[in-house]
């Protein structure tokens, strides 16, 4: 047992009492270096109690057998240390659709030595859940429900783009739901920051790579911050639209259509020299797709991954952008996607008045 993981029945700084550890679900993703609790605490108001959600970092690693203790427990301060300063970037900038730190602090747990047992957190709002739990607890989830989420999914990332923030680990568990229902782009701990250095910056890939975009899976670096970061971000947003409205990874369907030889595990060539295999099946994913988003969205949904998802990044994004310096900019996404949910949702309204 590590120090974060018994930190049940604990009082933390500000009245913050551990109440229950939660477990990873089972086909869930990340959180390999953390903890997740539940906590509360007496209202300002005294007649209420206040729930969140607590991040305990994992810093276990770096007491094993021939770790290089002092080099990892830096490497770690320092992705904590990051994960916090862009949450509180991005809450002084009230960002209203990307999740923010309510609380920070450490604890120490007895039992443990002075640097094992000293466990650095975050809190934030206790969300209902992410969009992936959502939809599995309730699989007829309506096309509204996912226009929704993809609406406010799309503003967030807009939001944090502005801030010169790219996400990069924009995927289903990292969106959370909260009443309403609104959705927020969360967990920046992967995140990147122009002008910042991150622990994760020299990584090929720094989120989770069954969601990453093709060029990152090949090796291809961009040196430039917008063209590989921002422009990873607007991929995901791609993958998170096919996600919401067919329950399709696209980067997984993507690669189980390549022939070995063109699978990025094989493959020893250039990114320019395998993308037009890529591109072929990149069109047969979209092909198989379009049977499976409702038609009310269809030639909405469709051409919108479609250029989010474009395996070109030279061609990614909005057609009217390409080319220039807002070709990664998720703006006109933003009022079309806002358009759409309220089209559909007069529709349907009614459609259910003509049943």
């Amino acid at each position: 047992m590590t120090a974060s993981s018994k930190l049940e029945g604990l009082v933390l700084e500000n009245n913050w009492k551990v109440v229950r550890l939660l477990e990873k679900e089972p086909n869930s993703t990340g959180g390999n270096f953390s903890c997740s609790y539940t906590v509360e605490r007496p209202h300002a108001d005294g007649t209420r109690v206040e729930t969140g959600f607590l991040k305990a970092f994992d810093f276990s690693r770096a007491f094993e057998d021939n770790a290089d203790t002092i080099k990892i427990l830096q490497y770690l301060t320092n992705a904590y240390d990051h994960e916090r300063a862009v949450l509180e970037h991005i809450r002084d900038r009230r960002l209203s659709h990307a999740v923010t730190a309510i609380d920070h602090g450490t604890t120490q747990v007895e039992g443990f030595g002075q640097m094992e047992g000293r466990v650095f957190y975050l809190v934030f709002q206790l969300a209902e859940g992410d969009v992936r739990v959502q939809m599995d607890q309730q699989t007829a989830r309506d096309t509204l429900w996912c226009m929704m989420a993809m609406k406010d999914i799309t503003l967030g990332l807009f939001q944090v783009h502005r801030e010169f923030i790219a996400h990069q680990d924009a995927k289903p568990s990292n969106v959370l739901a909260y009443p309403g229902p609104t959705f927020r782009i969360a967990d920046f701990g992967r995140s990147s920051m122009r002008g910042r250095t991150a622990p994760h910056d020299d990584l090929m890939i720094a989120g989770d790579r069954t969601y990453s975009p093709p060029e990152l899976l090949y090796g291809q670096v961009d040196p430039d911050f917008t063209r590989r970061r921002v422009a990873c971000d607007v991929y995901m947003l791609g993958n998170l639209a096919g996600f919401l409205f067919s329950g399709v990874n696209l980067s997984a369907e993507l690669l189980a259509r390549l022939a070995q030889e063109h699978h990025p595990s094989n493959w020893t060539g250039t990114y320019a020299d395998v993308l037009p295999y890529v591109q072929t099946a990149f069109s047969s994913v979209i092909s198989d797709l379009r049977l499976l988003v409702d038609e009310r969205v269809r030639d909405i949904v469709i051409p919108m991954i479609v250029e989010l998802c474009q395996p070109d990044v030279s061609r990614r994004g909005h057609p009217r952008g390409l080319g220039g310096y807002s070709q990664f900019s998720l703006e006109r996404y933003v009022s079309q996607m806002s358009r759409v949910a309220k089209e559909l949702e007069v529709r349907i309204r009614i459609e259910r008045k003509s049943a």
